[in-house]
């Protein structure tokens, strides 16, 4: 008899194989018994591959929200060192969401993290799949900010142009900067400067330009040295890293700041003369 992926006995052995037999044969009442006397739900297998793990691969709806209503983790890390990502990133890269949404419709948390970035920041296109689209839909903060400060918009400026788009359009922060002073409106004007004109990516960027500009945003965007400069911000040596200056113990200089250039500078301190009322020399 044919039977499909995946397959229990190749993840599981004991008790927990019996589980999953149960999940795989679809007898969804059976599996919940066996489970329940099961000391730990999320008892890893091969790969520290979970029972939720399992259910999620075999696109197994009532078992996901059986397990998920047992206790089951969607966050807890798969591979032998967790380099699989967790059981809510392999759910969100299948090509079905099906158990996307049905860990959501449980009660997953949107705001599950790998390193310091959350599921948003993992998420395939648009185009081949529904995973934003449900991690919006069910509150995912679009604003969420990763260790340097910045949103998932930066990440999708520059190589998922819809998807940035489909953010700016469901409550993205277009005036976004980073903790160095990089903001979305220069990352867009860096693109464009730097693109060919004829292709299709500049003109989605145009659009995405376009759509920040419709939000209120102004260009010509200042430079990461001119936002520091009119937020007063500095690098640090202690604590590290940016910071207003009045957070700052010692301050340093940036091992991978590169110096302004005079015409970087000129530009700079017209935009902060005309639209800030800054006289400022950089």
């Amino acid at each position: 008899m044919f039977r499909s992926k995946p397959y229990p006995e190749v993840f599981f052995s004991g008790d927990l194989l019996t589980v999953a037999e149960a999940i795989k044969k679809k007898d969804i009442e059976k599996a919940k018994q066996l489970a329940e006397k099961l000391p730990d739900i999320d008892a890893p297998g091969m790969e520290n591959y979970t029972l939720l793990a399992f259910a999620v691969a075999d696109t197994n709806i009532p078992a996901i929200k059986m397990l998920m209503a047992l206790g089951a983790d969607p966050s807890t890390e798969l591979g032998s060192q967790g380099q699989n990502g967790s059981v809510a990133y392999l759910a969100m890269w299948r090509k079905t969401t099906e158990a996307l949404k049905a860990m959501l419709e449980a009660g997953m948390d949107t705001e599950i993290q790998r390193g310091s970035s959350t599921l948003i920041y993992d998420v395939p296109t648009l185009e081949d799949n529904d995973s934003l689209r449900l991690l919006v839909e069910f509150g995912a903060d679009v604003n969420a900010r990763d260790r340097l400060g910045q949103t998932v918009l930066f990440n999708f400026i520059n190589v998922k142009f819809d998807e940035a788009l489909y953010l700016l359009d469901n409550g993205a922060d277009p005036f976004v900067m980073s903790k160095s002073g990089m903001t979305a409106a220069y990352s867009v004007q860096k693109s464009l400067n730097s693109m060919d004109k004829s292709t299709e990516a500049y003109q989605k960027m145009l659009t995405i330009q376009q759509k920040m500009i419709d939000l209120g945003v102004k260009f010509p965007a200042l430079t990461p040295y001119g936002e520091r400069f009119r937020n007063d911000i500095v690098y640090c040596k202690e604590p590290k890293g940016y910071l207003p200056r009045s957070e700052c113990k010692v301050e340093g200089v940036s091992r991978f700041d590169k110096p302004q250039s005079e015409e970087s500078k000129l530009a700079d301190e017209k935009i902060l003369r005309e639209r800030y009322g800054i006289n400022a020399k950089l």
